[in-house]
């Protein structure tokens, strides 16, 4: 009964407050929101029309559901929708360079980062110096499969559960003007990576292993390599399917899935919080994206040189952003 009483009144209090919130708002301020989630699916189908590069999903539907949703249960869970805008972002970001990556791609490298690490990091054998990939590949153990697969398969949800638990209970109630660090950066990384994908395209370890260095060609699709293993043991499809809708093959460079953990480190630091755990994130991170044939050491260093920058760049510029958003009148 006291439960019920409890959960009564802050209903109560939500509906009292979202009310006052709607209310106040003008008809461009209800309305916007909405068409901009209307306008993202259409663009989409339009989109997929003319170029023939797949049409609208679930995913599409999803993501401007979320969005709106959040938008509109007003100012009381706007924390909420700003902890996950940079998100959403990433998404819309990396669903469309599936249109424009073959137009503004430059030279695909092939060899180039193979050379890299077998020169630096090579392990000799009996049948020549191998890449760390390369040996792997004959190194192979069940027990790895599951435990790489599983980081590699979780990576972003785990990421934005440690940036969650950061945000809503290390520093809740610090006036953050819309702006979480972890989430920006994890934006900010993602679009530097991207831009990269372009400047210097690389196709991954296992494009190499299995068109050897001949000239890249751009109709082979993505491939799970390694990670089918993982599906194998659990008789699942999860990495087919992701790879499946990837929307660049020749983006190894750089390796953005040790990015994110590197940055959960740098954050878990910071905050005095999950530091133990956010270092076994990373180091397993660079140890799946080599053992399941994605990535090489150039990769993973590229990749962590860019978090790090993002991090403590972002550290260096946060006064002047907190000034920008206040002027914005972004709400916590």
């Amino acid at each position: 009964m006291e439960f019920q009483l409890v959960k009564k009144h802050n209903f109560e209090i939500f509906s009292t407050s979202w009310n006052q919130w709607w209310f106040g708002l003008s008809i461009r301020e209800k309305t916007f929101p909405l068409f901009l989630g209307i306008f993202y699916p259409i663009c989409i189908f339009l989109l997929s029309r003319s170029t023939h590069l797949g049409g609208l999903k679930s995913d599409h539907f999803m993501l401007t559901g979320v969005a709106i949703l959040l938008w509109y249960l007003g100012p009381r869970l706007r924390s909420i929708f700003y902890f996950l805008l940079p998100l959403l972002l990433v998404a819309i970001v990396y669903d469309s360079m599936r249109y424009y990556s073959d137009l503004i791609r430059g030279t695909i490298h092939v060899s180039e980062p193979h050379r890299f690490d077998q020169y630096f990091f090579g392990i000799n054998t009996p049948v020549g110096r191998l890449t760390p990939n390369e040996w792997f590949q004959t190194h192979t153990h069940p027990f790895l499969d599951v435990i790489s697969g599983f980081f590699y398969l979780f990576f972003i949800p785990i990421y934005v559960l440690i940036s969650g638990y950061f945000r809503f209970w290390i520093v809740p109630n610090q006036n953050l003007q819309g702006f979480f660090h972890p989430m920006w950066a994890f934006f900010l990384v993602n679009v530097l990576g991207y831009s990269t994908y372009y400047w210097y395209a690389a196709a991954p370890p296992w494009y190499f292993a299995e068109y050897g260095d001949a000239p890249a060609n751009l109709h082979v699709m993505a491939s799970a390599a390694g990670a089918v293993r993982f599906d194998a043991v659990f008789g699942t499809h999860f990495f087919s399917g992701m790879y499946g809708r990837a929307a660049d093959v020749f983006g190894a460079v750089p390796s953005l899935h040790v990015a994110y953990p590197l940055q959960a480190v740098f954050y878990a630091f910071k905050y005095k919080a999950l530091r133990v755990f956010s270092l076994i994130f990373y180091f397993m991170m660079c140890f799946s994206a080599i053992y399941l044939n994605h990535h090489y050491v150039l990769d993973i260093l590229w990749g962590s040189t860019y978090a790090l920058m993002v991090c403590m760049g972002l550290e260096l510029c946060y006064p002047m952003i907190v000034r920008d958003c206040s002027r914005m009148n972004w709400e916590t």
